[in-house]
């Protein structure tokens, strides 16, 4: 055998180890939230209806979690499959290729380490993932394709692929509003380039195409113009000062930056480095000395605020959120001027882009609300892409791979006990609510086992009253009672079965009336 197959074996093994992975995530991670609503639709009720007409144009994110709201081999299959591809297609786009395993781990790493407000509505939730983690997959397909194909798409004989970009670049636009605003922007910075240099480019031309008819269909839907008129009871549309300042002090901050603490530092520190470094090329240079000093005191300045300051000395500090504001938009600031020099300087306009990626795609917000805080993935997942393209450029992680490769194991480790614990939570509650619906007991009211670390899965109502949950597993009595975590687990591992387990807690509760 070659070496070039052992290679190829080996990459796509580990690629297989990714899948199974997130497979075994999506396996053990319930239905909640809206995903139980979507669970009692059909796509022939959701099209056929004209529902689609009304709701929004996420048409694609909304069947594909119809789907898997009504089939649990797609729900795994998909969800293994779209997270492997955004991940891969990630790390190929990254400027070394030659370390895709160690791109693809330190993306990983980074992704999995986000705060767990993001991870909940994001991974923790499959209608959350089927929008906000596939719409990310078309962008990375085409700029893959940009960075390492675009001249070969100026031979005729790419023509007969036009015409699937094209379809592509259409479904692309039916998942979240700031992606497809973002595929928008991307698609007319590629046009200029063509016309620019006068070179007929049939990739850009079929994505220009696609994602401006898919835009328009999308923007079309007759949700957006009752955002505008402010005829929508859950959206809406407006701009002030006011609202961008509250938008940014106390929830964008926090949700792209400080609630998650590694990217941050890590950025900073490499930010930092890269300061130091260019003040020893420089040292005649007044200018260029006063300015990175101030970059400098900026980054000690948000680091040292916002997480040894804000919520212990600074905790009543009438302003603090004030300046919490102003200095995200200075760390933001420096991000950019850093990034700009360092894409002049290499000659690679990947810093820059990846940065104007994650602004672009967290701007609507400060028109449209409510902005929650799967809003800021997709711009926290360009900053992750943005620090290891960085540890790739200063040679940071050259001698580091089995480091890596440990602390990839600890997070899966992690991951995998705590998917484990919620999905036996998550089936025993199912089996003991289809128990007391045969024997009709409690008479006035269903008790729900608590299904443990709520955190890290999004559930909009408590498990109690869940009127989602009674709906999708047609549960008609209204009452509810939740029995904590730590109770029933106690009951179970004292019992043989599940039978057993179900009438002793039964027998519990009669006995605490």
């Amino acid at each position: 055998m070659t070496v070039r197959n052992n290679e190829a074996i080996k990459k796509y093994g580990f690629f297989f180890l990714v899948f199974i992975f997130f497979g075994y995530l999506s396996i053990n991670f319930p239905l909640t939230g809206d995903d139980l609503n979507w669970g009692i639709t059909t796509l022939k009720n959701y099209f056929g209806s004209g529902q689609f007409l009304n709701y929004d144009g996420r048409y694609a994110g909304n069947s594909l979690i119809i789907i898997a709201s009504h089939s649990a081999v797609f729900k795994v299959l998909s969800y293994a499959g779209i997270t492997t591809l955004v991940v891969y297609l990630a790390a190929h786009l990254i400027n070394n290729v030659r370390q895709l395993e160690r791109n693809t781990l330190l993306i990983l790493i980074l992704m999995l380490t986000m705060s767990t407000e993001l991870f909940a509505q994001v991974l923790g939730w499959n209608a959350g993932f089927f929008n906000y983690m596939a719409s990310l997959v078309y962008p990375l397909i085409i700029i893959n394709l940009v960075k390492y194909h675009y001249s070969d798409w100026q031979a005729s004989k790419y023509l007969r692929y036009s015409i699937l970009i094209a379809v592509l670049s259409i479904i692309s636009c039916f998942f979240v509003e700031h992606v497809t605003l973002l595929n928008l922007a991307v698609a007319t910075i590629l046009m200029g380039y063509m016309l620019y240099q006068k070179k007929k480019n049939y990739l850009v031309i079929a994505n220009f195409i696609g994602t401006y008819i898919g835009g328009i269909l999308m923007f079309s839907n007759k949700a957006y113009l009752n955002i505008l008129l402010h005829h929508d009871s859950y959206r809406e549309t407006s701009f002030s000062l006011t609202k961008v300042y509250h938008i940014i002090s106390q929830q964008m901050d926090f949700y792209l930056l400080i609630d998650n603490p590694i990217i941050t530092v890590l950025l900073a520190v490499i930010l930092g480095y890269l300061i130091i470094k260019n003040l020893q090329k420089r040292s005649g240079n007044k200018l260029g000395t006063v300015v990175s000093y101030l970059e400098l005191s900026i980054l000690i300045a948000f680091i040292e605020y916002h997480y040894i300051l804000f919520n212990t000395f600074l905790k009543d500090f009438g302003h603090r959120y004030l300046v919490s504001c102003l200095l995200s938009i200075l760390f933001l600031l420096v991000i950019v001027i850093e990034m700009a020099k360092l894409s002049l300087e290499t000659h690679n306009i990947e810093y820059i882009a990846l940065i104007a990626a994650a602004i672009v795609l967290i701007v609507p917000f400060f028109v449209v609300t409510p902005f929650g805080p799967r809003g800021a993935f997709a711009s926290y997942f360009c900053l992750c892409l943005l620090v290891v393209a960085l540890c790739n450029e200063l040679n940071a992680v050259k001698f580091s791979l089995p480091i890596i490769r440990i602390m990839m194991v600890m997070v899966v480790i992690f991951y995998a006990g705590l998917a484990t614990r919620i999905g036996h939570a998550s089936r025993i509650k199912n089996d003991f609510i289809t128990y007391q619906e045969k024997h009709n007991t409690p008479k006035d009211y269903r008790l729900y086992l608590e299904v443990p670390y709520n955190q890290y899965y999004w559930a909009v109502h408590p498990q109690a009253t869940d009127s989602s949950y009674r709906g999708y597993y047609k549960i008609k009595t209204i009452g509810g009672k939740l029995v904590p975590y730590a109770k029933w687990r106690l009951i179970e591992k004292n019992t043989n079965s599940n039978a057993e387990m179900f009438s002793q807690v039964l027998k519990v509760d009669s006995q605490n009336k």
